[in-house]
């Protein structure tokens, strides 16, 4: 039975530029989760965190990838702090090959650093961006560890990885 595959990882390792490869190989719909969490607040991730915390978008991601989860497969890019809410990771582990893209700290950070901004963790002061992804890296990586699968995206091509990322789906579904 067709299963939704989920992307999780940290931001930067490619989940975006991945997900709508693999939908196109597999006739599936692509779902950036937040851009769709910013398309019905009608706000940008960031200002969310700012006006209504973290706790109010994390409720607001379980609850879009709950009615995801209940249509029909497709293809879920999460962003990278989804996986560490408990309702979520535990939804996607039951219905959905949850797959974790990973990439090195010095990788990420120089995949990120032209971004930062638009980046709500990204933006502490006096903290560097190094830092800042070594901690979220830290505090994120048990969390990630549970995914079904993982696949290194440092030197590999995106389409290699959706080629990883179709072989690990067709052996778990």
């Amino acid at each position: 039975m067709a299963k939704h595959i989920a992307l999780i990882g940290m931001m930067g390792v490619g989940k975006s530029r991945v997900a709508p490869l693999v939908a196109a190989q597999l006739g599936r719909p692509v779902v950036e989760v937040d851009a769709v969490i910013e398309k019905n607040e009608r706000m940008p991730i960031s200002e969310i965190f700012i006006a209504k915390g973290e706790a109010y978008f994390r409720r607001a991601e379980n609850k879009l990838i709950t009615e995801l989860i209940a249509g029909p497969p497709s293809v879920l890019s999460l962003g990278g702090g989804a996986f560490m809410w408990e309702a979520t990771r535990e939804l996607l582990l039951k219905e959905a090959v949850v797959v974790y893209l990973s990439a090195t700290l010095e990788v990420l950070c120089s995949r990120v650093e032209a971004g930062k901004s638009a980046r709500p963790l990204l933006n502490m002061p006096g903290i560097t961006l190094q830092d800042t992804m070594r901690d979220l890296l830290e505090r994120r990586g048990n969390y990630y560890g549970m995914a079904h699968y993982r696949i290194e995206t440092d030197y590999h091509s995106p389409e290699d990885v959706v080629q990883g990322i179709l072989s690990v789906r067709e052996a778990y579904e």
